[in-house]
């Protein structure tokens, strides 16, 4: 398995044992991760230091203010009527036909990825931060396990975790998929750092350079239109740019965040400025 990258090493430096029966779980993620491991009856010189935490209840990581960030299990359970659903709506939860399959190229903390697969969409969820990986993989596990009940593990059924990078999975897949969706983390209003997804408490990335960033955004959203064979979601901050500065060809708006719609770079492609989505469903 990959070990933490240069954006996270020095964030979270250390897997701590909560208790006796997690010792051997927490040692060998520790070793997987490339991290100090701490036994759960050996005294911490720095308790307040961001750690990953292992009990026999699961997995969280704890920032270095105390906040402790979990995976999002509870959306494995969290289906709602599509029509009252924008996520669903964006999806394509409610067409004829049945959920389509989906990879969800930026996986975070889980939310829209479990949330998705208990609609009843097939979800391949990619991460490439090994410490989410890892929270996420303990998540579909305890689920799978029955843990979290029936539902959940129906929904975990249906899921399909990857660590790595989207970029590099999505260009390796020879079959596409009907729909790729992207959540990227936001940008901060203050402009000193990223925020969104509950990963603002983390700080697992550092602030990216401008430049940097909107190219790497700009590869990940061709890639996702590359590989999509009906449309790519991405969610986006209700006023902010589309992702990589490219128009898309619609959207649909929330309260707080709205879903940009492109079509497949292989599709005829509407034009950029128009109102209509891809697959000739409305916006508003």
């Amino acid at each position: 398995m990959s070990a933490l990258d240069g954006q996270t090493r020095g964030v979270v430096s250390r897997v701590v044992a909560l208790d006796v029966p997690a010792a051997a779980r927490a040692a060998t993620l520790a070793e997987r991760l490339g991290l100090e491991f701490i036994a759960a009856d050996a005294v911490q010189a720095d308790p307040s230091a961001a750690a990953l935490e292992v009990s026999s209840a699961g997995l969280a990581i704890r920032s270095a203010g105390a906040v402790r960030v979990t995976a999002a299990t509870a959306k494995l359970a969290s289906a709602l009527l599509p029509g009252r659903d924008l996520l669903a709506r964006a999806l394509l939860t409610g067409q004829p036909g049945g959920p389509p399959g989906v990879v969800d190229a930026t996986a975070g903390l889980g939310a829209d990825g479990f949330h998705l697969a208990a609609l009843g969409h097939r979800v391949v969820m990619i991460e490439r931060e090994p410490l989410l990986a890892v929270l996420l993989e303990d998540a579909l596990s305890r689920a799978l396990a029955g843990e979290l009940g029936a539902t959940a593990a129906a929904a975990a059924g249906r899921v399909t975790l990857v660590e790595g990078d989207a970029r590099d999975y999505l260009a390796s897949m020879q079959a596409s998929t009907a729909i790729v969706y992207l959540d990227p983390m936001f940008p901060s209003k203050s402009g000193r750092g990223l925020t969104g997804k509950g990963m603002n408490t983390l700080r697992l990335e550092q602030q990216r350079d401008p430049a940097a960033a909107q190219a790497e955004d700009a590869t990940l959203l061709a890639a996702a239109r590359a590989h999509a064979s009906r449309r790519v979601v991405v969610k986006r901050p209700l006023r902010g740019e589309p992702l990589g500065k490219l128009a898309p060809s619609g959207s649909l708006r929330g309260r707080t965040v709205r879903y940009d719609l492109y079509a497949p770079l292989a599709a005829n492609n509407v034009s950029s400025s128009g109102a209509s989505a891809p697959d000739g469903s409305t916006t508003r």
